[in-house]
């Protein structure tokens, strides 16, 4: 999940400003998970985008507010605090400048795996999830 606020995009002038001289850009694809053809139109996005909106999925409002306000709890402590629950190595926080010469922004990103098995998931980052997140977890 990525989630941008307007302040946090009124520091990107480079984004905020940007034209399209073309019309190929229509829109994030949307997949609709009731349609039969939701796979394909999914494999699609990926391929074409790497990103898209899904619709139609059933996972209730009430879960999806909870996780994006334990988002934004995550990522609004201080640095000390999310390299705790990191490096990524596959899952755990991660950050970098992005740019031709890291001038453009900050990227952060914090990688979840789906899987009720603890041991996909470092030790580190389990340990700081118990400890500091646990309805993040």
């Amino acid at each position: 999940m990525v989630v941008l606020s307007q302040a946090v995009l009124d520091h990107f002038t480079p984004i905020k400003t940007y034209k399209s001289t073309t019309n190929v850009f229509t829109g994030v694809p949307t997949i609709n998970l009731s349609n039969p053809d939701a796979g394909a139109h999914l494999v699609r996005a990926c391929g074409e985008f790497g990103f898209f909106k899904v619709v139609n999925h059933a996972v209730p409002l009430e879960l999806i507010n909870r996780l994006l306000a334990q988002s934004l709890k995550f990522f609004h402590q201080p640095q000390s605090e999310k390299n705790q629950a990191g490096p990524p190595d596959p899952f755990g926080y991660g950050s970098k400048r992005i740019g031709p010469n890291g001038d453009v922004g900050w990227v952060e990103y914090l990688i979840l795996s789906a899987s009720p098995d603890t041991n996909a998931i470092s030790q580190r980052l389990l340990s700081f999830l118990q400890e500091n997140q646990p309805l993040f977890r």
